[in-house]
């Protein structure tokens, strides 16, 4: 195999959690006397967390904290996900933990609301950590956390791969000085992330595994 160690971006990556952060953020902000926004609009604003969602949605300043507890205790207490595992991950997750690769989650959703999508969506998976955003947990593009997980794990740059769908996860690999493969599935188009430097892509799931194995053409 090429790489010994992957590091997957969580939403518009592995999972498609828009319907049920667009559910949190609008009931939050509707129990607030605040606008509504549409799906799309949150899916533009989603990938720098919750916090920078709010921002660029002319939320209040004063109010962005308390709603940010909010929505997290809204996605994280959710009864029925309207979310879903991408076609093609699972088979994904499976060939590449097969070969023996270590894998591990770093997304900006805040922990605890991370923690619950990948109980409701991952279980079938064996992250060896996965990491959120948070108080003294700095959100990417800032490279400590996933610096942590690289120096915790001991693993060289050279043996792990960054996979992921947005900008942030382009800037937050190489910040850390690692390859990032962006996802054509996700939340971003091909043009965005090449703006953002990304060089490598993958159509498929199956083409990130080819990817981690050393497969790809």
């Amino acid at each position: 195999m090429k790489y010994r160690a992957v590091v997957f971006d969580m939403d518009g990556t592995l999972v498609n959690t828009i319907p049920d952060i667009a559910l949190a953020v609008n009931s939050v902000l509707r129990g607030n006397g605040l606008v509504e926004k549409t799906v799309h609009d949150i899916e533009k604003g989603v990938g720098y967390g919750v916090d920078h969602l709010l921002r660029t949605h002319d939320v209040p300043e004063q109010m962005n904290s308390s709603l940010v507890r909010e929505i997290d205790n809204a996605y994280s207490e959710m009864k029925q996900s309207k979310a879903y595992v991408y076609s093609g991950v699972r088979n994904l997750i499976q060939m590449v933990s097969q070969a023996g690769v270590q894998m591990f989650i770093l997304s900006n959703k805040l922990q605890r609301s991370l923690e619950k999508s990948v109980s409701d969506h991952l279980s079938f998976a064996e992250f060896l950590q996965v990491v959120g955003s948070g108080p003294g947990s700095p959100a990417k593009p800032s490279p400590d956390l996933l610096l942590g997980i690289l120096d915790e794990f001991e693993l060289p740059l050279d043996s792990v791969l960054m996979v992921g769908d947005g900008e942030a996860d382009v800037a937050v690999a190489q910040a850390a000085g690692i390859p990032c493969v962006s996802v054509l599935w996700g939340f971003r188009s091909r043009k965005a992330l090449e703006a953002a430097g990304a060089d490598l892509f993958a159509s498929t799931p199956l083409d990130v595994a080819k990817f981690i194995l050393g497969e790809e053409q």
